[in-house]
């Protein structure tokens, strides 16, 4: 490479390094960008209170004093021949009303299966701390079948599909 193409390439790379920092500096001089919707970001002054959505907790290693697993309504069996872990199905529905039954009891080991029909609109089902989540169409049924090894407490919520902004949830309690 002769004296020439060296300079040539050396003015290049600097072009290209001024043209990023100028790209930079310029976007954090202008307007904030707002939601699709138009609705302002979340801390953008709006002169209306901002409003808080409750926060549901994840999980708690902490259970309820007597505690009783709850009855399944669907089925329930044990998880394998033999075993003491057990499998149980429970109906529950979603609504502007929230989840019915709001809270499940089983103990640690059982397989547990959510049979969640959601009334009167579209509705979510989300277990941060398990991963779980399923979106519900208004009056279909969705199967949610996972394992449960810790006991404890466990938050779900409807998350994305709640009426109003509303925070919809309950509670999965796993007993020791």
């Amino acid at each position: 490479m002769n004296r020439k193409q060296l300079v040539v390439l050396v003015l290049v790379g600097v072009a290209v390094i001024v043209g990023i920092v100028i790209g930079v500096f310029s976007r954090k001089g202008g307007p904030p960008p707002s939601e699709p919707s138009g609705a302002p970001i979340a801390g953008e002054e709006t002169g209306e209170p901002e409003v808080q959505a409750p926060v549901v907790p994840e999980f708690s290693p902490e259970t309820p004093k007597n505690a009783e697993p709850t009855k399944p309504t669907a089925a329930e069996s044990p998880a394998a021949p033999g075993a003491e872990e057990k499998f149980g199905a429970f109906n529950m529905t979603v609504s502007s009303a929230g989840f019915n039954p709001n809270s499940i009891t089983v103990r640690k080991g059982d397989a547990v299966q959510i049979r969640l029909t959601a009334v009167g609109g579209d509705y979510d089902f989300d277990m941060p701390y398990k991963g779980l989540y399923v979106m519900v169409p208004e009056g279909e049924t969705k199967q949610i079948t996972f394992g449960i090894n810790t006991a404890g407490s466990y938050g779900f919520m409807c998350r994305d599909f709640c009426p109003q902004g509303r925070t919809i949830s309950g509670t999965l309690i796993v007993l020791p």
